[in-house]
């Protein structure tokens, strides 16, 4: 019989795991204790990331993920929703060199912050691949303030 020697140390074998977010049995979502990052540009002008780790004690704890929202009218919404949960208030306002206002996401409002992290299982393309096969993985979807829990009449 063949011997095998993996170049895995017993260190690296015992804190294994998946990078994704562990779903129990059935489950299609799950809430978890999070701390959240620096805000900075996904892509500069149109789309914005908050990375988060999670906090919560169990096989997940300290797994990081980051949730993205677009800057655009149209995609703001995202963002106003995540600042608000987190940092408990509305995105502070600029005057821009147009006269209007315009949002100005403070980003050490943010770091540092508890919230509440829902993943949902989600399907795509394997490597974002049309033509490759479609596979379940878990989406960092939405954030929520500290100590929201999902109950069977919605978050508390």
């Amino acid at each position: 019989m063949p011997e095998f020697m993996l170049p895995s140390t017993e260190e690296d074998y015992d804190k294994s795991g998946s990078k994704f977010v562990t779903f129990p049995p059935g489950a299609t979502e799950v809430y978890l204790d999070i701390e959240v990052g620096l805000l900075d540009w996904e892509q500069p002008g149109q789309s914005m990331k908050l990375p988060v780790t999670i906090t919560e004690e169990g096989p997940d704890k300290g797994k990081q993920e980051k949730i993205s929202f677009g800057v655009s009218a149209k995609g703001i919404w995202k963002g106003k929703q995540i600042y608000e949960a987190v940092a408990g208030e509305g995105m502070p306002m600029k005057k821009g060199t147009d006269g209007a206002k315009h949002p100005a996401p403070d980003s050490e409002a943010l770091l540092g912050k508890s919230a509440v992290g829902h993943w949902v299982l989600t399907s795509g393309f394997k490597g974002g691949d049309p033509n490759a096969e479609v596979v379940n993985y878990p989406k960092l979807q939405d954030i929520f303030p500290a100590g929201s829990k999902p109950t069977t009449e919605g978050l508390m």
